[in-house]
This record gives C-alpha cells, sequence and structure tokens, in this order.
C-alpha cells in the first residue's frame, strides 16, 4: 500500500462584536395590589455572553426583508450551517470555508461584528453561495436576542435590512463535560477495528501524535489503540488516512472507577491518500 501525503491545515480566526421599567403604583397602594398576586419568577436567563459561547448554534430559518425564505443558506442536509462564539470571536461552522469574525457586545442587545477571516478553498456552487450568503451577513450590527428555556435556547439575529436568522441551541462540549478540555492530536488508522463495540460512532484505531508550535511533526508517535467509542463528530472517509485535532475531556468514573475520556473532533491537519 502507498501513500501520498497532503497536508491540510486551516486555522480559524474569528472576530465579531455582539453584544424595564414599568409605572410606579398608585400612592397608597403596594405593588402586589397594582399588579395583582405575584406570580412566580422564573429562573433568569443567564448573560447574553455567556449564553452565547455555552452553545453552538445551528441555523433553523432565514428570511429575508420580505419574510421569504433565503435558500442560499441551506445548500444540503449533510451541510448544515451554524455559528460558535467565544468571548471576542464567532466562528462559522457547516461550511465550506470557515469563516470567523471579531465582535463586541452593545447595548441593548446588540453584536458589532469587524471584519471577517476566511480560508480559502475551492467550494462547489451550492457551497459557496451558502458561504457567501453568510459572510454577507455577518456585517455591520445585528440585533440579537435569546429566547426559550435555560438547556434549550433559540438565537435570532437580525439585520438592519430585515434579513433575520433564527438559531437552536445545542450545548458545547465544554458546557456538557463541565470544563475546557485539552487539545490533542490523533492520528486515525484505515484498519478495522475489531471487535467493535456497539455505538453511534465507529470503533476506531488511533495512535498520539505531536506538533510543535509551528505545526510541524515532533516527538514519537504514540502506540496504536482502540477507540472503542470513537470521536465524536468525526467519520473515517473511504480512501484516507487522517491525522485529526481534537479536544479530550475526562469525566468521573462510576463508583470511584477509572475516569471516562471523551475525543471530540475539532478539525483534520493531515490526509494521506490510500492507493
Amino acid at each position: 500500500m502507498m501513500l501520498r501525503c497532503r497536508r491540510t491545515c486551516a486555522l480559524v480566526t474569528a472576530a465579531i462584536w455582539i453584544a424595564g421599567c414599568g409605572p410606579d403604583a398608585p400612592r397608597g397602594t403596594t405593588t402586589a395590589d397594582a399588579a395583582g398576586p405575584v406570580a412566580e419568577q422564573a429562573a433568569p436567563m443567564p448573560d447574553l455572553r455567556t449564553t452565547l459561547v455555552a452553545y453552538r448554534w445551528q441555523l433553523e430559518t432565514a428570511t429575508d426583508a420580505s419574510g421569504q425564505s433565503i435558500g442560499a443558506l441551506f445548500p444540503g442536509p449533510e451541510n448544515q450551517l451554524g455559528v460558535e462564539f467565544d468571548d471576542t470571536q464567532l466562528g462559522v461552522i457547516g461550511g465550506c470555508n470557515r469563516l470567523s469574525v471579531g465582535y463586541q457586545l452593545l447595548e441593548p442587545a446588540q453584536l458589532q461584528l469587524g471584519p471577517g477571516r476566511s480560508t480559502m478553498m475551492a467550494c462547489p456552487p451550492p457551497l459557496a453561495d451558502a458561504d457567501a450568503a453568510l459572510a454577507k451577513f455577518l456585517t455591520g450590527t445585528l440585533q440579537a436576542e435569546i429566547t426559550g428555556e435555560t438547556g434549550a435556547p433559540m438565537l435570532r439575529l437580525a439585520a438592519v435590512d430585515g434579513t433575520a436568522l433564527n438559531f437552536n441551541g445545542q450545548p458545547t462540549p465544554e458546557t456538557r463535560f463541565g470544563g475546557p478540555g485539552t487539545r490533542a492530536f490523533l492520528e486515525v488508522s484505515p484498519e478495522p477495528c475489531g471487535p467493535p463495540a456497539p455505538s453511534s460512532r465507529p470503533c476506531l484505531m488511533v495512535r498520539d501524535r505531536h506538533f510543535d508550535e509551528q505545526g510541524l511533526p515532533s516527538g514519537t508517535p504514540g502506540e496504536w489503540r482502540t477507540l472503542p467509542q470513537g470521536i465524536e463528530g468525526y467519520a473515517p472517509a473511504a480512501g484516507e488516512q487522517h491525522v485529526v485535532r481534537v479536544k479530550r475531556f475526562e469525566t468521573p468514573g462510576v463508583a470511584g472507577g477509572e475516569p471516562a475520556v471523551h475525543f471530540v473532533f475539532d478539525m483534520i491537519v493531515e490526509t494521506r491518500t490510500i492507493q
């Protein structure tokens, strides 16, 4: 088996700027008298920035100023667009290229967006059109509104021209596992993993890889080992061998046992075509 190696590295830099008083009761009455019985208050939603960072936002609907759906933003079931945030940057997920935009939170609940950056891969028309449409939307100032319950929020971003995008929030791995995790690199073998364990993700054969600050391979690869639960968000491709960047999370073991380790896919950093 001959291997031909082509290296693809994509670094995403993102920069996007995001971000009641009722009438007084009549004199001589209490607030309860004026407003009726005091209803039990729901738990307050976390602040906007905290909520934005805690979830990945999958695009559900997109309409223009006349209320018509923006079809270009839905290139197909295998490429569902979305956005994710850190404290200062917004990144697009699900597209062909990796777009990132800086943001700043303004009052009241506005995102002020900075210049965007994108990788420059050639993409087929549906994906290229989706990238272009979302990049066009993520400019200027957007109104941001969080609705729904804690744990299942919805995000609405609206532009001044009337275009509005609605997103469904899904907890990030950091939210689910209760911490930031650690970065790691795994080489995935094209050889089958056996015997496979029952799982929604394929069992994989992997070994640890190491890279220096310049992104060059360093050190000696680790020993091949079985990863029965696979890598969340990653599926091997026929005829290709990958080195992937992942986030590694640990959760406490059951009844004092060994901690459980979870790997979440971040990006492919190296591809070898197998002939």
